[in-house]
């Protein structure tokens, strides 16, 4: 060795175990940093922008809805003026249409206005009853002038004072606009044009045109609030054509994100609000737990301490890692640039295989939940096989340990037939062996023999001497099989797993009787490969 080498040699059996374990810190956070970004970049990205995509779209409908009941209940008031009976001036005669009128809209009452507020026929009223004079008409006034429909707002019933609104049409006598046609409506009926897009901790309200909340969904207190101005972040808001994801708190004290759209048909204001944390949510719990991941790393430096538990498993299982090995350093001095560089390795490792799960997973989700529900359960599948190895000691895992803890969540031992020789898997193998076999499992569970009561599964494994495992997956009295017309997340996962050694292969029968999958691979295998899920 020469003597610069043997100089470097000696400086380095020489450090402390801080600096040891400094090197440890730099040499994982610049992959759990990159980690953390793509994370971070494709749930927010994908997820969130879904979410804003999807809560617009909700707004938008539920403003069109209320403005097809509006254009409804105009038409039917425009027919009902037709009626000749008006022309003859036979009111008791047109009072009986007019009651069938206002059950098929669902409103209040049905009353006709003279210009000068004296009403001729209200149908809440029994005929005979002396017809109220009104004095605020001020839709049905408009009606009559412009000779156009007109909605109101928040206003007071004659009969009873209780709160309405009011749509009014004019009413035609040869040529001539002799009366205005109004019906009368509740606020809880127009809460009900907004049932089918308020839900999930969504607010929406539909305001008039002073900025009073004529309906709520859902109802907070009853119907006390009807009649109230809305939150001011809201009321500043009211007459503009639209606004959009304005910083709020609600009336509960939460903080939201409210939008708006205006009517143009009735004057109205839609306006749906959603908690910030449904979109906030997911990038702050992110780069949370991953910069505390960060500084746990930099912390072991200064000592090992004990980490955090948070809510990604992942991570608390890359922080259990580094702090059983961080005791393990400040205890054993001799391993120590070995026990660096192995863990090292399985940090980045790992953190290439959770990025190419999230990547794919992705890639084959339908919505933001499937693809959330399924980036879990493969984290968690995954968070298990390193559960398998830690407690070997990362020697590796039995074939029948791997297949029997993976399907536990899935059958009972009543429904699995498992039968194979004692092999011992390397953790590359492990890895992979455990992930082809959780897909299976999922997609089981799905469409296959483990969607009903009746079906069965027969899992075995041959070893030759030339190391090489053939392992064969039946299932059996399930539903019929149809091969998919497309490739998802497990197909591509496991052909391609299986395809990218020498020695491996995979074979998917798609069998009418049952899934078969077979599967060959080498135990001698190198595992100082990475185990990536490349896509």
């Amino acid at each position: 060795m020469f003597g610069g080498e043997w100089r470097l040699a000696a400086r380095f059996r020489s450090w402390p175990i801080s600096a040891y374990l400094l090197v440890l810190a730099l040499a994982t956070s610049i992959p759990i940093t990159a980690c953390a970004g793509f994370l971070a970049y494709h749930f927010v990205a994908e997820s969130s922008q879904s979410r804003k995509v999807e809560y617009e779209d909700r707004l938008r409908l539920m403003r069109n809805a209320t403005e097809l009941r509006v254009a409804n209940i105009i038409e039917d008031l425009q027919i009902l003026a037709l009626s000749p009976l008006l022309a003859a001036g036979r009111f008791d005669e047109f009072r009986s249409h007019a009651v069938d009128t206002v059950k098929l809209i669902g409103g209040v009452a049905i009353a006709l206005y003279e210009p000068d507020g004296q009403q001729l026929v209200n149908t809440r009223l029994d005929p005979g009853t002396p017809l109220p004079k009104r004095t605020a008409f001020d839709a049905e006034r408009r009606a009559i002038e412009t000779g156009r429909p007109q909605v109101s707002g928040l206003q007071q019933a004659v009969v009873d004072g209780q709160p309405i609104v009011t749509i009014a049409v004019p009413v035609r006598i040869a040529g001539q606009i002799r009366y205005a046609l109004n019906v009368g409506l509740s606020p809880r009926y127009l809460s009900t044009l907004m049932d089918d897009y308020v839900s999930g901790g969504l607010v929406g309200s539909i305001i008039d045109q002073q900025g009073i909340l004529l309906a709520r969904r859902p109802l907070l207190d009853g119907d006390d609030l009807i009649g109230q101005p809305t939150i001011p972040a809201v009321r500043s808001h009211v007459g503009q054509v639209s606004a959009w994801w304005i910083k709020a708190i609600s009336r509960s004290g939460v903080a939201t994100y409210t939008s708006l759209l205006r009517s143009d048909q009735s004057g109205w204001t839609v306006n749906l609000a959603l908690p910030r944390e449904a979109i906030d949510g997911p990038l702050h719990r992110f780069l949370a737990e991953f910069s505390d991941l960060e500084r746990y790393v930099s912390g072991l430096q200064n000592g090992v301490v004990s980490p955090t538990i948070g809510r990604i498993a992942e991570v608390n299982r890359m922080k259990q890692v580094l702090h059983l090995v961080g005791g393990e350093l400040a205890s054993a001095l001799r391993q120590q640039r070995d026990l660096l560089d192995e863990i090292n390795h399985r940090v980045k490792n790992t953190l290439g295989t959770v990025q190419s799960i999230a990547r794919l997973s992705r890639s084959s989700a339908s919505d933001v939940d499937h693809y959330v529900a399924a980036f879990e359960g493969r984290i968690l599948a995954l968070s298990e096989a390193y559960n398998l190895l830690t407690e070997n000691n990362w020697v590796g895992a039995d074939v029948r340990a791997i297949v029997e803890r993976t399907l536990a969540p899935y059958a009972g031992p009543d429904r699995l037939t498992i039968s194979g020789p004692s092999l011992l898997l390397p953790p590359k193998l492990t890895l992979a062996l455990s992930a082809t076999i959780q897909e299976l499992s999922t997609n089981a569970a799905k469409y296959g023999a483990f969607s009903t009561p009746s079906g069965k599964l027969e899992i075995a494994w041959t070893g030759q001497e030339s190391g090489i495992v053939r392992l064969i997956w039946i299932e059996r009295d399930g539903p019929l099989v149809r091969k998919p017309t497309r490739r998802g997340f497990g197909t591509k996962m496991i052909t391609r797993m299986f395809g990218a050694e020498t020695g491996w292969s995979v074979n998917l029968d798609f069998d009418p009787d049952g899934l078969r999958c077979t599967m060959q691979f080498g135990v001698e295998a190198d595992d100082e490969k990475d185990v990536r899920l490349t896509g």
